[in-house]
């Protein structure tokens, strides 16, 4: 696969240039827990979970068991926390790398 279209219509690239800007790697407290001492980045890698985020509208692709399976979808939704935070949309500040 290297690229697919988010349900906004953004077509989401899973290749190209490396770093890639839509792809996020994730790996529980648990599994972090399990890798004391050295870690060998590239078995660490292999072990994450792989998302990538809509440029255009901030969905969530989680590719939880692997990119030979159907991923989940997460749909960004206005937060109100009443804090400091305020709100945030879809599209709005987003954090980087």
């Amino acid at each position: 696969m290297a690229k697919f279209l988010c349900v906004c219509g953004e077509s989401i690239s899973t290749s190209g240039g490396i770093p890639n800007s839509n792809e996020w790697r994730c790996l529980s407290d648990i599994e972090f827990d399990r890798l004391f001492g050295q870690v060998d980045v590239e078995d660490l890698y292999r072990q994450m979970v792989i998302f990538y985020r809509c440029p255009l509208s901030d969905h969530i692709w989680a590719f939880w068991d692997g990119l030979e399976s159907p991923p989940s979808l997460y749909t960004p939704t206005a937060v109100l926390d009443g804090g400091a935070g305020g709100t945030h949309e879809a599209g709005g500040d987003r954090p980087s790398l």
